[in-house]
Parts: C-alpha cells; structure tokens; sequence
C-alpha cells in the first residue's frame, strides 16, 4: 500500500543539514586506502566523476590500481546477467585478487558490493566476499537506497518514490523479476528470504532515521562498532542529508578498526567517499562539434519503464531512423544474415549525419526456467554486440539502454578494459569516456540504466545531444 512522502515525514524529526560530505573526503582521504567497488551491472556509476571504471579483474590489474594509490575503482562485474554459481566463481576470484593485491603493497582497502537499487541481484554475492578468513569479524552494512531513482528506505521498508507517492518496493514490477523476484519490502524480511532462512529477520540490526537524524555522528558510531561480528545492519535514509551523516558514523567506526563490508546501490558511494556534488554535464562540453556523424542509441532494457521511454521515443520522432530488432529472429538460423543488413543499415544512416535508435521488439520471450531465461538474454545481448562490432563508421556518441546491454557493448562491443565517468548528462544517467584501448578511443558512451528516469527522459537525452 501506497504512503505520502509529506505524511511520513511529518512523523519524523527534522534532518541535520550538516556538511557532512566534506567531512567524509577529509576521513576517506586520512585513511589512506582504496575503496573497491564490485558492481554488478555497469549503471553503478550513475553519481559519481572523475573515477576509473575496469572491467579486468586479475592479480595484476588490481595490484596496480594498488600501487598507483587510486583512491576509489569500480570492477565492473556484469555478475547480474550471469547465473549464481558463475557469480560466485567472479566474486571468489575477485576477493582473492584484491585479498592478495592488498598484502603484496601493503595498501589497505575497503569493499563495496554495488548492486540494484530495486533489489534485484544475487544477494549471494557478499557471503561469496565473506568466506575469505580474512573478513570473519566483518559486519554487513545493506544500503540499497538510490535517491536519484526514488529509492528510499524508511521504517526498515524499501520504497519507491514516484513525485510523493511511495510505494513498497514489493508491490512495483521490480518484485516480479523473472530472474531474481522476491516477496518482501522490509529490509529484515528481505535478507531472510534471501539467505533461506540463514540469517533470520530478527537477528538484523537496523538504523533508524529517528537516531540517524537526532544522534552525533560519534555516537552513531558507537552504536555500529557494537554490532555483533557477521551481523546484517540495515540504513534507513530519505536522503542524502541522512546517508552523509551515516557515511560519516561508518568511516569514524572504520577508523577505530571496526571492519565492514558494504551492500550497497550508487547514492551511498559519493557519501562515503566525500564526492562533492556536480552540475549535470551539457552536450556543449561533451560533444566534438567537428563530428558530422549521427548519434546511435541501442535499447535492450525490457523494464516497464524503459519500454514505456522508448514508447515515448517512437511517438515523438520524426527526423531518427528507428531500427526494430526481432528478437524471435536473433533466436533463429537466420541471425547472422540479419544481423549484418541491419549493420549496413546503421553505417548508412550515421555517415549521413542522422541519429539512429535500434530497439528490441518488446514481446518478452522466456525460458522455462531462471538459467533458460539468462540464455536467451544472453543471446539477444550477443546480437546487438554483433552490431557493435559490425559498424565502420564511428558514431557521434552510442547511447546503451539497460544494465546488461551497456556492459556487453562496452566490453564486447567496443573492447573497453578501463575507461573514465566523466558524470552525468541526467539524474542517475553516467557518461564514460571510451580508453584508448577501444575500437573508437574517447567515444562517448552514456549508459543509460532501464529503471531511472520518467517518460521523457530518453528523448530528452536523444534531443539534447543532437
């Protein structure tokens, strides 16, 4: 059931309008490490700038990373699109890597499991993390809230927030994931069904706003520093006024070696590592004016909301060459002779100067089971990665719609082993500058996450890099 925004915040104590961001980049920097972030899925660095993005994992890349002091990275795993058992393999493998890269530099870090803000995800991910010896007196901080997709948690319930609605996340689309539904909005509840029982909801420790809002920082830190080893601790926050105050508790705990691993979506990482807010960024710093080349958009996301944006698009387009993919063909014998007309088509329109949107047709087509239904994803990814990997001419920007679909076309696509955020083009709507590894060096590539935005919002992109 639905909730007034103004009507539960009636019920709670106003919020300290503290500077506590700056505060955290003076304690991050004073602590000398390397936060490591582990995302699932490439949308993750949808509020932060000027950080690396790395798409390689091994002893050696890590190592560097290490040894160059960089302050913060992403790993970006795409472990979302994959099965539990290959999740597992990548986190274990991951854990090590960094496990072995820390003693070998002597660098210390700590680690942020990112993943959706709707809950979505193998939730298995950070007891994958916490089975090295090396984290057994390590709590678990859950911080799914994403402020700039209206996620919020209060009263241990995850909402979604729509203008001043909220609804529980349980009651939205998002529960209802062929891959990965779930059953419960209570925070509490949620670690239980997704643990089976392991941990049960009565053996999670939550933060409350009330004390969020009304306690110092030092005593918040208190409260965390009691928490039992292994225990799950839950944030309540409806903004960052209330995730900074928490960020700031959560690194004084970590100064006094209270060790903690963090489940967490994209609002909590420029709390915790002290990044000052950035204007939104404008097609006129971005875009190279000398390009003559259209614009390529590519939308996989199947989310209600992405459909409902390009829906939108469609009806509202008059001078894009909109290219539909049959997504029953891309399952046939017939793939790759399609796939190469389409190709053509795409060089044809962007040499000519005109923006090109390539959808998939929206009939959802599903396996009988969650590994059938990642095959079949899987495939429809391998087709618009052909097209990638096809086109000659480089495109004014490429613009990738859906978590899996943004990672699969930078990595596959376009050959991208490390590239740079420069920020956000719309709330929560990351572009990252291409490496010079790639098939077209410093492209831009707006990574464009199926369930941020209204409407509009991806004509609006369209519209205003054009």
């Amino acid at each position: 059931m639905s909730i007034s925004l103004k009507d539960i915040s009636k019920q709670l104590p106003l919020e300290d309008t503290s500077d506590y961001r700056s505060l955290n980049k003076i304690v991050f920097n004073t602590c000398n490490k390397t936060c490591v972030v582990i995302d699932d899925d490439p949308t993750g660095n949808q509020t932060v700038y000027d950080i690396p993005l790395l798409t390689q994992w091994d002893l050696d890349t890590i190592k560097n990373e290490f040894k160059k002091e960089t302050p913060v990275f992403f790993l970006l795993t795409n472990s979302r699109s994959l099965t539990k058992e290959k999740s597992t393999e990548i986190y274990q493998k991951i854990t090590k890597n960094i496990l072995e890269a820390s003693k070998i530099t002597k660098r210390d870090f700590s680690i942020i499991s990112r993943s959706d803000s709707t809950l979505r995800g193998h939730f298995s991910e950070i007891k994958t993390i916490k089975q090295s010896e090396h984290f057994d007196d390590a709590i678990t901080v859950f911080i799914p809230v994403m402020f700039e997709g209206g996620r919020v948690t209060v009263k241990d319930i995850h909402y979604i927030r729509e203008h001043e609605k909220l609804t529980p996340v349980n009651q939205t689309a998002f529960s209802k994931d062929h891959t990965f539904a779930y059953s419960h909005a209570n925070l509490k509840a949620y670690i239980e069904e997704k643990t089976k029982g392991r941990i049960k909801a009565s053996h999670v420790v939550s933060l409350d706003i009330e004390s969020i809002r009304t306690l110092s920082p030092k005593t918040l830190s208190n409260r965390i520093n009691a928490i039992e080893s292994g225990k799950f601790c839950i944030v309540n926050a409806l903004n960052y006024n209330d995730l900074d105050k928490v960020a700031q508790a959560l690194l004084l705990a970590e100064k006094s070696e209270k060790q903690i691993l963090y489940r967490t979506s994209s609002s909590f990482v420029p709390s915790y590592i002290g990044l000052e807010p950035k204007p939104l960024l404008t097609a006129e710093t971005i875009i190279n004016s000398k390009s003559k080349s259209g614009g390529l958009t590519i939308v996989g996301s199947y989310v209600p909301k992405s459909s409902s944006q390009l829906k939108h698009v469609i009806e509202n387009t008059s001078k894009k060459e909109l290219i539909e993919i049959n997504v029953e063909v891309i399952l046939s014998a017939e793939v790759k002779v399609y796939i190469a007309s389409i190709i053509t088509k795409i060089d044809t329109t962007i040499a000519n100067g005109k923006d090109v949107i390539v959808y998939t047709s929206r009939k959802l087509i599903t396996g009988k089971d969650s590994d059938s239904n990642i095959d079949i994803a899987s495939k429809v990814s391998q087709a618009l990665v052909a097209l990638v990997n096809g086109i000659t001419i480089r495109p004014k920007y490429l613009l990738a719609k859906g978590g899996i679909t943004s990672h699969d076309l930078a990595t596959k696509g376009l050959k991208m082993e490390r590239s740079k955020v420069l920020g956000q083009i719309l709330s929560g709507v990351p572009v990252w500058e291409m490496g010079a590894e790639t098939k077209f060096p410093k492209l831009l590539y707006i990574v464009f996450p199926g369930n941020v935005g209204n409407e509009k919002s991806l004509s609006e992109i369209i519209q205003k890099l054009s």
